[in-house]
């Protein structure tokens, strides 16, 4: 990509850890994508301009309302950005369930080492 191409895609980033949040963050700008991030599913919806391309990296297991729960939100308030899933304890199970909701992927969370 050429730079500055990545500067109008929004890539938002939904997770309760904020050490996550600010990897993904600083990873992600690093590649010329500007980053929004969020510490709840409800901050989310607060404060998101969904209009504005780009895609969603989502926690699946978050205090209050989880990742699954803003997906079916999502779907009900007619959001469309595409989702990326995150989670320490994905399965089988838990990868179908969001693909057949409509998410692009489940990934393993990788483990932060905290000093």
């Amino acid at each position: 990509m050429m730079p500055g191409e990545n500067e109008n895609i929004l890539i938002r980033v939904v997770d309760d850890d904020a050490h996550m949040r600010g990897s993904l963050e600083f990873m992600l700008t690093a590649e010329g994508f500007a980053v929004k991030t969020y510490p709840s599913a409800q901050a989310f919806l607060t404060d998101d301009a969904p209009s504005r391309p780009g895609c969603l990296i989502l926690d699946v297991k978050m205090d209050g309302m989880t990742g699954l729960e803003l997906q079916e939100e999502m779907i009900r308030r007619g959001i469309r950005l595409p989702v990326v899933f995150l989670s320490a304890h994905g399965d089988i199970d838990m990868a179908v369930d969001t693909m057949q909701r409509g998410a692009v992927a489940l990934c393993r969370k990788p483990q932060i080492r905290r000093a």
